[in-house]
């Protein structure tokens, strides 16, 4: 291909991604009742700008949920009779008083949104993969490939703090592997806390070998220190030379940090940007570190509050639902995290309150890899690549379905079996509700298809309810507050609205599913669960999955509001639903009362 035909494909593409997002903005901000188009015809819609003066024409079908399938190729943006290339950015700024952004706060929100386009907009020809050869690909393959990011979020990969060498250095969809910098720090600034059958220090020697350890340990002994006093971790490069290399150079002089030298193995970053898998020996664990960049409604750091109880938290999960014969004969599993390590700088400690972000700058958790899980003809994939469309507009669900040789309807049935099920199992029997989303599942696929599904991200994200006689007081954290007559929403919310939405959206638009019948797959393998569960009866009338309605969740609309802590954790779903937006239910019926009867 000759250099003018190159940049002409290129060009081409930044046209398609451009399209894309700005496609999402429209739909993601109708379906939050930000936006409203004016429906000139049936199924076309009109769009103005702030001042009225550019019109953005689009066809679009509405579904389930208030979710907009809008027909990216169908845009169009006119101005004076004169039609103008249709770009996501030109989109939110002719929006604005719209969606609500402040003037001072637009400029940030695009630089976001400007880093999230380049995604797919900016990757070479050699990291585009054909769906049909994504299909086959290995876990790591996928993973780097996603272009989709968090499906209901516009803004979704900002990365600020990231410069463009950073991006292609440390941005999973860069596909970089990199080695970690390991630290010593004075034991008595660290807190470390394992699960119960973890130990420290053995944990270190198994993820960097003997020798390594040895040649670690012999740093600090020819500086005249003694390696008992200190605590190894391992640091993400990025936060050790922007955020605690100067910060912390104090420690570093006085010698209560010391550089012991990189990781031998090196790591892939992972779609949740912090954590970081074990590409040279992947059945070593996951490592997640801190990262002080903003993505996605938050600073990204890692509080060494938290990781003085996340392995301990993830211990009672494990003593809760680890001999479960129902979670056991689905193949669910929890990849746990195992140990954590919080480094806390006197200085900074003594001046601030847990939630700081200068308590979140030095710190490091091990998770369970899903390599040692799988067989040799098991294929896993991040759930979030069933949102996956490829450079051709190809969706990467169809390329599985497609090779299942399954019916898309039994196709969608089984994974149903293997992630529905589980999740709402988890909150009816055991009242824990996680965060289900794409990039927190690992499906296991056999012959193309999900025959299970193993859930990350346990200790940040777990609630628990109803406060469990069994609960430490050290795990308190977990505890939730969510009135009784809303905690449907774990599922109603997380998976429906967060996930189902828009995959039911794109089986639509791709003529896999059409929306009717993708949620009346859903609604059969929801009365297929209940009957499966008889003795769960008075929490499936109490906690209603055929509810009529249910309140939405602006998320969009939340990142807006602040992007750097866009909701606090702790809260209940009390501070983040939109007051006057409910959702009908997609599976509700007038015989919903006799199911739970």
């Amino acid at each position: 291909m000759s250099t003018a035909e190159t940049d002409v494909a290129a060009g081409s593409l930044r046209d398609v991604y451009d399209r894309r997002i700005a496609a999402k903005v429209i739909a993601e901000f109708c379906h939050e009742r930000a936006l409203t188009p004016l429906e000139t015809s049936p199924g076309h819609f009109s769009l103005l700008s702030d001042d009225q003066r550019t019109e953005y024409g689009f066809t679009a079908d509405l579904l389930s949920l208030d979710s907009w399938a809008v027909d990216e190729e169908s845009l169009r943006r006119t101005r004076g009779g004169h039609e103008l290339p249709v770009r996501a950015v030109d989109l939110v700024v002719d929006v604005r008083a719209q969606l609500g952004i402040a003037v001072d706060a637009l400029p940030e929100y695009l630089e976001e949104l400007i880093h999230t386009v380049a995604i797919g907009a900016d990757r070479t020809d050699a990291k585009r993969i054909r769906a049909a050869d994504l299909a086959v690909a290995d876990f790591q393959t996928i993973e780097k490939t996603m272009t989709e990011g968090h499906p209901c979020f516009v803004a979704n990969a900002g990365r600020l703090g990231f410069s463009a060498h950073d991006v292609a250095a440390y941005a999973p969809e860069s596909g970089g592997r990199f080695r970690l910098i390991w630290v010593a720090a004075r034991a008595e600034d660290c807190d470390v806390a394992t699960m119960g059958d973890v130990d420290y220090a053995d944990l270190v020697r198994d993820e960097l070998g003997d020798d390594v350890v040895e040649k670690f340990s012999d740093v600090l002994l020819f500086q005249g220190l003694d390696p008992g006093a200190y605590t190894f971790l391992p640091v993400h490069p990025w936060q050790w030379t922007e955020k605690a290399a100067r910060l912390y150079a104090a420690d570093i002089a006085e010698r209560r940090l010391v550089i012991l030298g990189a990781s031998p193995d090196e790591y892939q970053p992972q779609q949740s940007i912090r954590t970081q898998f074990n590409a040279t020996t992947p059945t070593r664990h996951y490592v997640k570190t801190a990262l002080s960049i903003v993505n996605m409604g938050f600073t990204r750091g890692m509080s060494a509050d938290y990781m003085r109880t996340t392995p301990l938290i993830n211990d009672w999960v494990r003593s809760r639902i680890g001999d479960d014969a129902y979670l056991r004969e689905t193949g669910f599993e929890l990849l746990y995290e195992v140990a954590a390590v919080g480094y806390r700088n006197p200085t900074f400690t003594a001046i601030t309150r847990p939630g700081s972000e200068y308590r979140k700058l030095l710190s490091a958790l091990w998770r369970q890899s899903p390599v040692p899980r799988i067989d040799d003809d098991e294929q896993l994939a991040t759930m979030a690549s069933l949102l996956h469309v490829d450079h051709e507009g190809a969706p990467l669900i169809g390329e599985f379905i497609a090779r299942s040789g399954l019916p898309a309807g039994e196709w969608l049935a089984r994974y149903l079996r293997t992630y529905l099920h589980p999740i709402a199992y988890l909150l009816y029997r055991h009242r824990l509700k996680f965060s289900p989303h794409g990039e927190n599942l690992i499906l296991v696929l056999r012959d193309s298809v999900p025959v299970r599904a193993i859930l990350k991200d346990v200790g940040e994200e777990v609630c628990v309810f109803d406060r469990p006689d069994d609960l430490p007081p050290s795990c308190s954290r977990a505890l939730t507050t969510e009135p009784d007559e809303i905690r449907n929403l774990g599922v109603l919310s997380d998976v429906f609205d967060d996930f189902f939405r828009p995959l039911a959206a794109l089986t639509h638009r791709s003529g896999l599913l059409d929306d009717a019948d993708f949620w009346a797959i859903v609604a059969a393998s929801v009365h297929e669960f209940v009957a499966a569960h008889p003795d769960l009866a008075d929490r499936f009338a109490r906690w209603d999955l055929f509810a009529p309605t249910f309140p939405a969740v602006h998320m969009n609309a939340l990142q807006l509001g602040d992007n750097r802590r866009m909701v606090n954790v702790g809260d209940s779903y009390g501070a983040i639903l939109a007051a006057d937006h409910r959702l009908i239910n997609p599976i509700a019926d007038s015989q919903g009362a006799h199911r739970v009867s």
